[in-house]
């Protein structure tokens, strides 16, 4: 490869690195690509988690929750295609997560149509709470989980009226 093509090659990749692909006077904030490659997978963050909310969860996130109000987690999975989700921290001092959960819809689905699983959650606590969610066989329980999700929620004090 020649020195020129060696060269066009490296300004190019700076540029795409650190140079904005996005942004303009008044507009949104400059996107960089090292950005958008370094944030590609890593955690959604869904902010303050409303009472009574169904956070529908794709992969992992990360919000904010008071102490003494109820949310749900909502995921998603294939009937009939021997995988089941299954919440591996039930018992965490800040947020308690219901052992009990509910799928939608009830009743006998056709093979291959989406379901969800659909865990409650209960802030009791100030603290971090770390909660794992792992689509896992239910004919081979040796097998690894296929999808984690991770759902990490800080747990605040209710506000004094």
């Amino acid at each position: 490869m020649s020195t020129v093509i060696k060269l066009a090659v490296l300004v190019l990749v700076f540029a795409g690195t650190f140079i904005p692909m996005q942004g303009c006077k008044n507009g949104p904030p400059p996107v960089m690509l090292a950005r958008r490659l370094l944030k590609h997978g890593k955690d959604e963050d869904v902010g303050q988690i409303a009472p009574g909310s169904v956070l529908k969860l794709e992969k992992s996130a990360d919000g904010t929750a008071t102490v003494g109000e109820d949310f749900k987690v909502s995921l998603t999975s294939k009937s009939g295609d021997g995988h089941a989700w299954q919440c591996r921290t039930l018992n965490d001092p800040s947020l308690l997560v219901d052992a009990a959960f509910e799928t939608q819809p009830q009743g006998t689905v056709a093979a291959g149509k989406e379901i969800q699983t659909i865990y409650q959650l209960h802030a009791r606590a100030v603290g971090k709470a770390k909660i794992e969610f792992a689509l896992v066989n239910t004919i081979d329980k040796n097998n690894a989980p296929s999808q984690t999700i991770k759902l990490e929620v800080e747990v605040k004090a209710a506000a004094s009226k």
